[in-house]
């Protein structure tokens, strides 16, 4: 396994897990417009909003993400012999592998070194920052390019991470989809699943616009004191954020509470051996605050 860059946060810092968000903005700029043209201001809106501090989406659970992960790899490790398979299936940027990545390393290098992590994603513009930050930290590291709704062939795992990523997927196709997902887990494996729940309320949902729009403006404030990467040109960058303030309003896979989950979760076929309903309050200080709900699960084989 290859030294870190000096440059690159480490692995096992716990504020950082390793990612260099303001490379990933540099990176995102390069390659989503020619990469992901259909969904570039997606890609740059979420790495812009966390290169200017922002916080979101993998924020609300990491800590507990961290524990559970490392929890389940050093069971596997003391388990069997040879390499244990990471997947991650959904990764909006580095954040997702960052995240496992980390988890690992608290585990010591010789844990670190046992693990392949594999990295699945709709578009190829995640994929790239994530082959990124694999070679700057010397992981072993595999991608492709999935529609996980209609995989063209499995990917099994001893370890199965779902982040966010469900809310991506009609409700109605979601328990044949997590079945299958499910199918990939190999004897003594299990499945991390972790999912917002968000309320359908007018209120809620002007909530995350007036965060969306503070995240925008506090990124663009970057340009006004000269620390956005070269070439990122600030009135298209203010157009890109503006187009993604209300991206979420159609969405048809969001769950409305933890029920509704927890009934889809029941149906792949693993055991539900951990259902934890985390409130987080994120933001605060110069950003608004707001309450999110998530559910953090784990499912094993019966």
């Amino acid at each position: 396994m290859s030294a870190s860059r000096a440059d690159q946060p480490s692995l096992l810092d716990p504020s950082a897990y390793g990612e260099d968000l303001r490379g990933n903005l540099e990176r995102v700029l390069e390659l989503a417009p020619v990469h992901c043209r259909g969904c570039a201001d997606y890609h740059i809106r979420g790495v812009a909003h966390r290169a200017a501090g922002a916080r979101f989406g993998i924020d609300g659970d990491r800590p507990q993400l961290v524990e559970t992960i490392a929890g389940l790899v050093a069971g596997l490790l003391s388990g069997r012999s040879g390499k244990i398979d990471i997947v991650i299936a959904g990764s909006a940027d580095t954040g997702i592998l960052a995240t496992a990545a980390h988890a690992v390393a608290t585990l010591g290098e010789d844990a670190l070194a046992r693990c392949r992590f594999t990295v699945l994603d709709l578009c190829p513009t995640p994929l790239m920052l994530c082959q990124d930050f694999a070679r700057s930290h010397g992981l072993e590291l595999g991608v492709s390019t999935v529609d996980l709704t209609e995989p063209a062939r499995d990917f099994p795992g001893d370890l199965v991470l779902l982040h966010s990523v469900f809310r991506f997927i009609d409700s109605e196709r979601q328990p044949a989809v997590l079945a299958r997902l499910a199918g990939w887990i190999r004897p003594g494996g299990a499945m991390v699943f972790s999912n917002r729940i968000k309320s359908s309320s007018s209120e809620e949902t002007a909530r995350d616009i007036a965060r969306r729009q503070a995240a925008n403006e506090r990124f663009l404030a970057m340009a006004g004191r000269g620390t956005l990467p070269a070439g990122a040109d600030p009135a298209e960058m203010e157009a890109r954020l503006e187009r993604q303030v209300h991206d979420e309003k159609n969405r048809t896979g969001e769950f409305r509470d933890a029920a509704d989950l927890r009934r889809v979760l029941e149906t792949c076929g693993l055991a539900l051996t951990r259902f934890d309903e985390i409130v987080a309050e994120i933001g605060g200080g110069d950003q608004p605050s707001i309450i999110r709900r998530r559910v953090l699960a784990v499912l094993q084989e019966r």
